[in-house]
């Protein structure tokens, strides 16, 4: 996509110079001849002063645009994916079908997953009565071993489950004064950039050290935030004094134990395996009700692909569908490193889709250039479309027009006005008969006119023509341009970048 042409717009009263156009043609005409014949009346007596076109030093409104053609794409979209394992039974979208939130849109063959269902119950069970049985054999085991060996037992228990204890809060503790730690670096280190920053507050790069420093700051804490030093310090000495209580009774009945070892280990294996069972069995009951429910739309929009049919078995995590919201669309157009400069997040325009105007807002500048066909490094940029409707279609074409400047009251001349050399930018003026330079700084420009921040002052006259050679001090006959062609063009020339 590639920029359209540049031009300004002076705003000034159009109708009342419309209608003396003509009559200023012909007073510039008279004019000229008249100059002209003074000039040749000169050059004959030997004294040689050339004539210049020259045009004043206007007021009026300038506006900087950058126009550019793209297209309508959606700004939200999800990829919907099945929740299940099972058979797609009905499928009621298609690509481009306008869908609204709370549509049911997918259902599953129900009776293949009720199997399904039951069949992972009745296993719960049956896995359920070999636990049950094993536990009830280890525990019969145990009634017989002695006093002792069963005191022993559960102390050995006990220190375990104790020690994992203490190692689980000293993690936990290790963790929170690592954490700590790193929250005392970051501040030091946010206050020295702070610092730095308040000493050279036009710096980018310190400014966003500064933001991610905050932002690490912000994690952090959040997730020392996560942990209760003072209870977790509680914590551990209880069960330090736990710990070292059952290491004394494990201590104690050691020598009389008589309980097979094995036997706290079969039980914990039993306890998992049930627990595997448990969860097999929720799983699918879970798997049951999200299949019921069907696929649910999350928000208005329009399906823009379909991956599965109707009859299709699909995995859970397939995808099935792809919906882009229409309320929520822009423009993606690109533009040049020439006109990057120009363009911030914020800036108002005018966005055209099939002939019909939308107000937009630069929302966003991609931070990587591609090339265009033309091999030229392009940046995309999203224009949000702030009222969107009905008549708008994703992947047409939209035109796009940013206003990325505009000045009231500013002194304007014509762009080919301007010279420029090592010493900066400059003009020629005629004042008094007389070519003089007068150096100039320049605000927005554009192919036609261009701003004058300082240098010349409303009323002087620049010159126009450079075909000639000039120099300081030589003298011209000034010819204007007619003032009636003038003020038209800068009363209704059309303003694009």
């Amino acid at each position: 996509m590639e920029n359209q042409g540049r031009d300004i717009q002076v705003s000034e009263q159009k109708s009342k110079k419309k209608k003396g156009k003509m009559k200023w043609f012909i007073i510039g005409g008279i004019a000229v001849v008249v100059i002209g014949y003074v000039a040749l009346a000169r050059m004959s007596a030997g004294n040689i002063t050339m004539p210049v076109n020259v045009a004043q030093v206007r007021k009026g409104e300038i506006t900087q645009t950058v126009e550019s053609s793209g297209t309508v794409e959606s700004e939200e979209q999800k990829v919907y994916f099945a929740q299940v394992n099972g058979k797609v039974n009905t499928l009621n979208v298609t690509a481009g079908a306008n869908v609204k939130a709370g549509d049911n849109v997918v259902s599953y063959d129900m009776d293949a997953l009720e199997t399904e269902l039951k069949r992972v119950e009745l296993e719960e069970k049956a896995n359920n009565y070999g636990i049950d049985a094993a536990v009830a054999g280890l525990n019969e085991s145990q009634r017989r071993s002695s006093e002792a060996a069963a005191n022993y037992e559960e102390a050995v228990k006990y220190v375990a489950h104790y020690s994992e204890c203490v190692g689980q809060i000293n993690e936990q503790l290790s963790k929170a004064n690592e954490l700590s730690g790193q929250a005392t670096t970051l501040q030091a280190e946010i206050a020295e950039l702070e610092a730095k920053l308040a000493a050279k507050p036009e710096s980018e790069k310190i400014a966003k050290q500064l933001a991610a420093k905050e932002k690490e700051l912000k994690s952090t804490n959040k997730e020392l935030g996560k942990y209760n030093i003072s209870e977790l310090q509680s914590a551990l000495e209880v069960c330090s004094g736990d710990l070292a209580e059952y290491k004394a009774q494990k201590a104690q009945y050691e020598a009389a134990k008589e309980a097979d070892p094995s036997i706290g280990s079969q039980k914990a294996q039993q306890s998992a395996l049930k627990e595997v069972s448990k969860l097999t069995a929720q799983t699918a009951q879970e798997n049951f009700r999200k299949a019921q429910d069907g696929v649910v739309i999350d928000f208005n929009g329009i399906v823009s692909q379909v991956d599965v049919v109707e009859g299709q078995t699909v995995a859970e995590g397939t995808p099935l569908f792809t919906l882009k919201s229409m309320e929520k669309v822009k423009a993606v157009i690109s533009v040049s490193k020439y006109d990057l400069e120009k363009i911030a997040i914020g800036q108002k325009g005018r966005v055209t889709i099939n002939g019909k105007e939308y107000e937009g807002t630069l929302s966003a500048i991609n931070k990587i250039a591609q090339p265009n066909q033309s091999g030229t490094p392009m940046v995309n940029v999203d224009i949000h479309i702030e009222n969107p409707d009905e008549d708008i279609f994703l992947g047409v074409e939209a035109k796009v027009s940013l206003e990325t400047a505009k000045r009231e009251q500013a002194m304007l001349i014509p762009v080919e006005c301007v010279n420029s050399d090592m010493n900066g930018d400059f003009c020629w003026t005629v004042v008094n008969g007389m070519i003089t330079r007068k150096d100039i700084e320049t605000g927005i420009t554009t192919d036609t006119y261009i701003e004058v921040l300082s240098g010349l002052e409303e009323g002087d006259r620049v010159v126009t023509d450079m075909t000639i050679t000039l120099e300081e001090g030589m003298e011209v006959i000034p010819i204007e341009e007619a003032a009636g062609e003038n003020e038209e063009e800068a009363d209704t020339a059309a303003a694009s970048e």
